[in-house]
């Protein structure tokens, strides 16, 4: 404006007076008194021409700024990623639009809810692996029956009574035969839960795959294969390789006859019972219960949780407990011929057990039972490790 010649330099310096405020409001700083005991003069105020220079430098200043932010920036290059920005934006949505529409999306809480119930016949021989993929619903599956079936309710959610019983009128159960499995899927309808009920005649191994949803199987005799990502797990008289991988839920394994069962649990306990084979069981977050075993080999990995071990045969192979947070006990019968080997970081270490050549030490304990042909070795950082004889009188007494 000065140099516009719209204001002097004296009506400029009182402007910049003006913006930094009235300085009358402020308190004056103290002064020191004169030799005379009166208060020293303030210092003269700044001539007019020496605010305009302050002026002026401050107008030439902001002018250079702006003329380098104008050459430095590439605004052709801001906008051009703005675009792109946008565009991505947009892409997102429109994916997200598709997968609604293909049924990639559910939403349990809004609609009406139209169930339908359809059942199909289900010719199994024993021969064929039945691979089941169920992203929503419960699975069940059972053998001995004397006809096959595989029975579905499924729960079709619409924006209104008219969408959702049309829905439901399209929903067909998908089932596919190939030379060495029978796969079972669901149509991609949006907003869909499907609860299977599978009735076997005859055994046969069974691979289930689910987002949400528990899965019960018992009696079929073979293995399993079992991937959730929620819900509990439940498997029953199977005779066969067992794998599951679980990411959240409850896992419970009873009456297992098998040459590995490969566990995995991330949120969630591992419960086994009456497991006549060798056991591979990690859990990130949970207890892992085994009672009755009865195998050569079991791994365990615990991050946070108890893990709790009682063999039903004497111990004479190999046998590997991890914790990082939890308790640990094991419970041997008589007979059992390994090595021994107790230790924690922080915690306490006892053994009821007699062992030979026994060394003790704070948090460790060592020996060997038997020959020592085996080796048990368990080891934690936070928690107690116990080694005690398995105790069967409770469950003598009961059968009395």
């Amino acid at each position: 404006m000065v140099q516009e010649g719209k204001i002097s330099p004296e009506d400029a310096a009182e402007l910049i007076d003006a913006f930094q405020g009235d300085s009358s409001a402020e308190e004056p700083a103290p002064q020191p008194d004169t030799p005379g005991g009166e208060a020293a003069p303030p210092p003269p105020p700044k001539s007019p021409s020496e605010k305009g220079d302050f002026f002026k430098g401050f107008v030439d200043f902001m002018n250079n700024l702006d003329k380098e932010v104008r050459e430095s920036v590439d605004w052709k290059e801001v906008a051009n990623q703005a675009r792109q920005g946008a565009q991505k934006g947009m892409d997102a949505i429109k994916r997200a639009a598709d997968e609604v529409k293909a049924g990639g999306i559910n939403f349990p809480l809004f609609g009406v809810v139209e169930t339908r119930d359809l059942t199909l016949p289900l010719n199994v021989d024993g021969s064929k692996t039945i691979k089941i993929e169920n992203p929503c619903g419960s699975v069940k599956v059972t053998c001995g029956h004397s006809e096959g079936t595989v029975a579905a309710r499924a729960k079709v959610r619409g924006t209104n009574a008219e969408d959702a019983k049309t829905k439901a009128e399209e929903y067909t159960l998908i089932v596919e035969e190939s030379e060495h499995a029978i796969i079972i899927r669901q149509p991609k309808i949006a907003a869909l839960v499907v609860d299977l009920v599978l009735q076997l005649s005859h055994g046969a191994e069974v691979e289930v795959r689910t987002d949400a949803g528990e899965v019960a199987i018992a009696d079929t005799g073979r293995g399993a294969r079992i991937h959730s990502s929620a819900g509990n797990v439940s498997l029953r008289g199977l005779n066969g390789p067992i794998e599951v991988t679980m990411q959240s839920g409850d896992l419970t394994l009873e009456d297992i006859i098998t040459p590995m069962a490969s566990l995995e649990n991330k949120a969630g306990d591992i419960k086994l019972r009456k497991i006549d084979g060798n056991v591979n069981a990690r859990a990130a977050s949970g207890d892992i219960d085994v009672q009755g075993l009865s195998g050569k080999t079991l791994s365990v990995e615990s991050v946070s949780g108890d893990v709790h071990v009682e063999f039903d045969v004497p111990v004479s192979g190999s046998v590997n407990v991890r914790t990082v947070n939890g308790d640990t006990v094991i419970a041997m019968p008589d007979g059992s011929d390994c090595r021994v080997s107790l230790s924690t970081l922080r915690g306490d270490v006892h053994c009821t057990l007699p062992l030979d050549d026994e060394a003790r030490s704070e948090q460790r304990i060592t020996g060997r039972l038997g020959e020592g042909s085996g080796s048990l070795d368990v080891s934690g950082i936070n928690g107690d490790i116990t080694l005690r004889p398995r105790v069967i009188a409770a469950a003598t007494a009961e059968q009395a």
